[in-house]
């Protein structure tokens, strides 16, 4: 064979494996009315146009539409009926199919509650939509959230707040719903137990007065250790995981710190980059902290079992609110310090061996 038939056969086995890789890529799901949604995304290598089709069924097994095809990004459809979860699945021209839904879900009473579906793991997968949901308090869902969250099919509620805060604000949930709630009470109802071992409790630091800047340190410092004290809640959430029950909804009061720790966890276990998983810990701000006003923030705060809360200053308010990812990261690196690895700590802290990663994997991740 001469060196031209060589160079040519060469240039077609990598053209064909251009053309494998192509695909529809960065894609985000903006609801934008009752029906209607922004999709965003774009091309890769040969890949031109995409064929858009819509269902309620995250499996994409049931129900599927085409609705557009077009060669636009972004562009706006409509698709289901008001009140309806909807998913879409992305198929180009080149390429593998993707799905994309809405990721803050649009309930009356709770301001918090998303999905971890669509983030892609360092070896190219990405965790499956509809399977599994952070949330903060459940307390004050209504008829029209029971209706929302009806064809979700939850299976399990795993609940971090203390008995003290389910008794100020009792968790609700689908009335006749087949449900599992799974009670993990992380911190104590003296505010005390989330601070152990790294200096003194939330009550007494709030009798100080603390400046701001002072609270963001404390908050770091708290942040630290968090991963540790409360493995064995954590555990037990991953044991749940391992054992099918899904979907599955985990939540907190503020479905920030206790929750968000968790959202950590579970997204690194999955192959998640830790960037990725600390711009999914600051979007609470987004859902939270910035959409919510000085009122219901301190109303918030005023339900803790903390003692001090519900006199805080707006600008405290705002660094106890905050989603930060330097919180988090001192979470990370207490744990690199103390076990060596995230995966080191995951086996013997968390007790998810490598077998049940692989598995997990398997479930909660699709190509």
């Amino acid at each position: 064979m001469t060196f031209h038939k060589v160079l040519l056969l060469a240039v077609t086995i990598l053209s064909g494996a251009v053309i494998a890789r192509a695909e529809v890529t960065n894609l985000s799901c903006e609801q934008t009315g009752p029906a209607d949604y922004k999709l965003t995304y774009a091309f890769t290598a040969d890949s031109h146009e995409v064929r858009i089709s819509a269902t309620t069924d995250a499996s994409g097994q049931t129900g599927l539409q085409e609705i557009l095809k077009t060669a636009e990004s972004p562009v706006t459809v409509h698709a289901g009926a008001p009140g309806q979860r909807i998913y879409f699945f992305l198929k180009p021209d080149h390429g593998h199919t993707r799905e994309v839904s809405i990721r803050h879900l649009p309930l009356e009473g709770t301001p918090n509650f998303r999905d971890l579906g669509g983030y892609e793991t360092s070896d190219g997968k990405f965790v499956r939509w509809g399977l599994l949901y952070r949330s903060g308090v459940l307390s004050h869902l209504t008829e029209q959230d029971f209706a929302y969250l009806t064809p979700l099919g939850v299976k399990v509620v795993c609940d971090f707040r203390t008995a003290q805060e389910n008794a100020t604000n009792p968790e609700i949930w689908i009335p006749a719903a087949h449900v599992e709630h799974v009670s993990l009470p992380i911190g104590s109802d003296s505010g005390s137990s989330s601070t152990k071992g790294n200096g003194p409790s939330m009550e007494e630091f709030l009798k100080t007065n603390p400046s701001a800047t002072d609270l963001k340190a404390w908050m770091t410092k708290i942040y630290g250790g968090f991963a540790l004290t409360n493995a064995p809640e954590y555990s037990k959430v991953f044991a749940e995981l391992k054992q099918d029950r899904l979907p599955l909804l985990y939540h907190c009061a503020a479905g920030k710190d206790r929750t968000g720790v968790f959202s950590a966890l579970l997204l690194l276990a999955l192959g998640v980059p830790e960037q990725t998983v600390l711009a999914d810990y600051e979007l609470t701000d987004k859902y939270l902290r910035d959409a919510m006003s000085a009122e219901a923030a301190r109303k918030m705060m005023a339900s803790s079992s903390t003692p001090g809360m519900s006199q805080l200053s707006a600008e405290q308010r705002n660094v106890m609110m905050a989603a930060d990812p330097e919180y988090l990261k001192s979470t990370l690196r207490r744990i690199d310090e103390q076990f060596g690895s995230f995966d080191n700590y995951r086996r013997t802290a968390l007790q998810v061996s490598d077998a049940d990663v692989a598995q997990l994997r398997a479930r909660l991740l699709t190509d």
